[in-house]
């Protein structure tokens, strides 16, 4: 190539060069740097509600953050206490995990609920076995529903009156409802020896949801029924419910009256109540054979 002609092609292609610089330098930067800098808040910064950390709440960001004390748009985060888009932290008092999250639009249940589970899930109760009693558990619209078919069929049924004979010999006659307005020591006794000729509530629904409405109102539902003390009547519903071949005992009582959700008994009622209804148990259980 000539040198003339060399020449010019340097110098047409520096002038090339130089435009291309300058055309670079005068263009703008794609985003502004506070946007990046938002951006980059939210992705690597402190953990924040709208930052992807796993970590729950954490202080360092990563990727995927469910509530840390500082993020940009906290509003999609869990962790939050308060509710707001802030993302704000909670105390560690106020932090229920991830099930409830935190903040006032949580759902976290009321203060003294179990958060769903029922009564008899709570820990503290007695490790007894219960048998029939173990119906207990049932849901409170099904006891509610025993309670109310035993109101209902006992219309009839408190009036009648028996004929109670041993020996094939007529002894006594009493209504069931003075039956069951007996102290829980003679019931078990005309119980246990007029048991053919007895009429009385075995389902253990029913005995437990009449157990449980005395206990709340301190009156029973069943009309005529003078009880001889509360105590008394609690123990003949009770027994009445209980297996006959299992044994009742103060822990029974106390899985019970904590497994239907009732006031809390004293040691002394809890062993009377106990003592009262292995009485009726018994009765039922040799009346039974």
């Amino acid at each position: 190539m000539k040198t003339s002609a060399r020449a010019s092609w340097v110098l047409r292609h520096v002038l090339l060069g130089t435009a291309a610089v300058s055309f670079a330098v005068a263009m703008p930067p794609m985003f502004p740097l506070g946007l990046v800098g938002a951006a980059h808040a939210q992705t690597t910064g402190s953990g924040g509600g709208g930052g992807m950390s796993h970590a729950p709440g954490g202080t360092s960001g990563s990727a995927m953050g469910q509530g840390g004390p500082s993020g940009v748009n906290g509003h999609y985060g869990q962790g939050g206490s308060t509710g707001t888009e802030t993302g704000t932290e909670g105390t560690s008092t106020d932090r229920q995990g991830p099930r409830f999250g935190g903040g006032e639009n949580s759902s976290r249940p009321a203060a003294g609920t179990t958060g769903g589970r029922p009564v008899w899930a709570k820990e503290g109760i007695p490790a007894v076995e219960l048998g029939r009693l173990s119906v207990a558990r049932a849901p409170e619209h099904v006891i509610d529903k025993a309670l109310a078919e035993a109101v209902s069929n006992w219309a009839a049924m408190g009036t009648t009156v028996m004929t109670l004979t041993a020996d094939g010999e007529p002894d006594l006659t009493m209504t069931v409802a003075q039956f069951y307005s007996l102290p829980a020591a003679e019931f078990a006794y005309v119980l246990q020896t007029y048991y053919a000729s007895i009429v009385r509530i075995d389902s253990p629904l029913e005995n437990l949801g009449l157990l449980k409405n005395l206990a709340m109102t301190g009156t029973t539902a069943l009309t005529g029924v003078t009880p001889a003390t509360g105590d008394d009547l609690y123990a003949i519903f009770l027994g009445s419910a209980s297996d006959k071949t299992i044994p009742i005992s103060a822990d029974t009582v106390t899985a019970v009256n904590t497994i239907l959700g009732l006031p809390p008994l004293t040691p002394e009622a809890t062993a009377d109540i106990a003592a009262k209804a292995e009485d009726v148990r018994l009765a039922i259980l040799a009346g039974h054979g």
